[in-house]
């Protein structure tokens, strides 16, 4: 890293021997992550800097001080050397299979927003803490867990559990094959496809998914819920004040319960006099306080 106060010295990168997976762990106060998950790669990657673009407007009080501090000791902590020492400060380390990456603990630095790029090989598991944050995560992650106060999230692929909370922001996953649990306080919520178990909340936000084939219950205080193929396990939906959507993938049989407080319940599934025999691979329990329930057959 160059010298305090240059603009190169805003940026941080450190190198670290990989010989596989390993395990991401990354906390911020506020700024963005990224998650680079990429095949075949010889060393980890750690980059810091200054994210001037999250930059709150109390920041400049921060930078005061942190001047004010420099004039009476000598150090070089004016403006523009606020950022600069935030990224230095900043806990960059492997220790033994666990990459760390976490933000100055201490005020008023912890404060400074910074963007974290992280690249590790493909099957790492990934752990995100953040205050104010959009998290991405690129590739194919193993276990994953990210929690941030306020700030979108998206993941591309899991092979592990993946747990995401965010106070206030957009949930987008892509394909999770062993399990998850989405949480969002005000935002929607929208997965490509969910394999395994899984329970999706959003307090105000609609719902999309895509194929489902296992045990997902889904909730929303007010917003619509749609699938776009079901093609097996047991689906629990349910909306406060929305429309629910779900379409039957070709050849499913299904089990169907439908109801809506102030709204129409509909289906387009052939209804089959005789019981299915042996265990059905599907069933669909819709209700919604105000809203249409309708499932239909799969157009994917």
């Amino acid at each position: 890293m160059s010298t305090p106060g240059s603009e190169e010295s805003l940026v941080r990168t450190q190198n670290f021997p990989t010989d596989g997976p390993v395990e991401v762990d990354v906390s911020v106060t506020t700024g963005t992550v990224e998650i680079q998950l990429t095949e075949e790669l010889t060393d980890s990657v750690v980059q810091l800097r200054h994210d001037s673009s999250a930059q709150p407007p109390w920041m400049e009080g921060v930078t005061n001080l942190l001047s004010w501090v420099g004039e009476q000791f000598g150090g070089p902590l004016g403006e523009s050397a606020a950022p600069a020492e935030a990224v230095r400060q900043a806990r960059v380390e492997q220790v033994g299979n666990r990459l760390v990456a976490h933000a100055p603990t201490g005020l008023p630095l912890r404060h400074v927003p910074l963007a974290v790029t992280v690249q590790v090989p493909a099957g790492s598991s990934v752990e995100v803490s953040a205050g104010a944050a959009d998290v991405t995560l690129t590739g194919s992650a193993g276990r994953v867990d990210l929690s941030t106060g306020t700030g979108d999230v998206r993941l591309e692929t899991a092979t592990g559990s993946v747990a995401v909370r965010t106070g206030s922001g957009a949930v987008q996953l892509g394909d999770s094959q062993s399990g998850a649990k989405l949480r969002t306080g005000s935002g929607q919520i929208r997965a490509a496809s969910l394999s395994g178990s899984a329970t999706l909340v959003t307090g105000t936000g609609d719902v999309w998914l895509g194929t489902v084939s296992g045990d997902v219950l889904v909730r929303t205080g007010s917003g619509d819920l749609s699938i776009a193929r079901a093609e097996g396990g047991s689906l629990e939906l349910v909306s406060g004040s929305g429309q629910i959507r779900v379409g039957i993938g070709p050849g499913v049989v299904a089990e169907v319960e439908l109801s809506s407080g102030s709204g129409k319940v509909s289906s387009e599934l052939a209804v089959s006099g005789t019981a299915p025999e042996g265990e059905v691979p599907l069933t669909v329990r819709a209700r919604t306080g105000s809203g249409d329930a309708v499932v239909t057959n799969s157009t994917r």
